[in-house]
């Protein structure tokens, strides 16, 4: 072999372990994307809605051509808005505990019938709504976890009409899917090796699963941390886990700490670390990673988590686009078809902003 191919086969050889984690792990493939990796950046110009119906809101979720909020105020507990005309539509829901009755909602979720979605809150009750009739303020149809194995799941979507997909309070499993009887039928992934030390799953978990959702098809289900640059993605028909790490590779300091004996948990004590991703969204051919990058201690004291960067990368873990938002947001969503995020502004003046890209 020649000294040219032999540095040739070096040098792609470096570039391939730079780029793919070689210590694998069963089911998991791990890219890391480094500082070099990130593509120029594209301004994007905002337009807002100028909607000023809201108090204290969280993640738009678009769904048939309408944005629904959610409001900690309850009043109402849904923001349905028209995002061709900009314009606030009217209010779903009633608060309370009754039938069809919703408190404070935290997370969507798709509905496989048009015109409705689902709704979920920490009452461990999920939700479906109806967007064809303004009236109907209740929830139409409601699924309640209720037993012991069934409250484990802190986070769920559909997986199909009678399943669902989940993240755990606790257990090795990174994903966990269920019947909508509360049974668990299988999981995906381990905790077991994630963290030095490996301390117990939940303390894992909450180091690397902040937040929960899927894509429209459910053929993706994906989880991101906020004290690292990491987000690891399930793609259900392979059962193979896509884990991206980077660009800037945070690993803040923690310790576990303990409620009662036998009652650990994850407690971020590091004064320096950074607010890595706010939130996501996951369509049918990219993920859209909002960062922040702010450090922890600023967003304690001035209780605003202004995020302005969005990445986009394809589902095999490349990083495609680096939009810089000319508007500080808190939540995206995003429409593939018309090349738009929606955002939540971050402020005291919440509002809707348009970003075309």
């Amino acid at each position: 072999m020649s000294k040219t191919i032999f540095l040739l086969l070096l040098i792609g050889l470096f570039q391939c372990t730079t780029k793919t984690d070689s210590e694998s792990r069963s089911g998991e493939t791990w890219v890391r994307i480094q500082e070099d990796d990130l593509p120029e950046e594209e301004l994007l110009t905002g337009t807002p809605f100028g909607i000023r119906k809201f108090y204290k809101v969280r993640k738009p979720f678009l769904v048939d051509g309408y944005l629904i909020v959610s409001d900690k105020a309850m009043d109402p507990p849904l923001h349905v808005i028209d995002v061709k005309e900009k314009k606030w539509l009217y209010g779903l829901g009633v608060e309370g505990y009754g039938p069809g009755e919703i408190s404070y909602i935290w997370t969507m979720d798709y509905s496989t019938s048009p015109g409705r979605f689902w709704a979920y809150n920490f009452d461990k009750v999920f939700s479906e709504f109806t967007l064809e009739d303004s009236t109907a303020k209740l929830a139409q149809k409601q699924l309640r976890q209720r037993n012991p194995e069934f409250i484990m799941a802190t986070d769920i979507v559909w997986l199909t009409d009678s399943t669902l997909m989940t993240l755990r309070v606790s257990g090795e499993n990174k994903f966990v899917e269920y019947s909508d009887t509360g049974e668990v039928l299988v999981g995906y992934g381990s905790w077991k090796g994630m963290l030095p030390g490996d301390p117990p799953f939940n303390v894992a978990k909450a180091a690397f699963a902040m937040h929960f959702a899927s894509n429209q098809s459910k053929t993706k289900f994906g989880f991101f941390s906020m004290d690292r640059d990491h987000f690891e993605i399930l793609d259900y028909p392979s059962k193979e886990i896509l884990v991206v790490e980077g660009p800037y590779f945070e690993v803040p300091s923690y310790e576990v700490a303990y409620r009662s004996a036998d009652d650990p948990y994850y407690y971020m004590n590091d004064p320096e670390a950074v607010r890595t991703y706010q939130d996501f969204f996951m369509g049918e051919e990219h993920i859209y990673m909002l960062y922040n990058g702010e450090r922890k201690s600023k967003i304690r004291s001035t209780g605003l988590s202004d995020s302005q960067i969005v990445f986009q990368f394809d589902y095999q873990g490349n990083l495609l686009r680096n939009f810089e938002l000319d508007t500080p947001v808190r939540f995206i969503t995003v429409d593939e078809e018309k090349q738009v995020i929606y955002a939540l502004s971050s402020g005291e003046e919440e509002d809707i902003v348009e970003f075309k890209f």
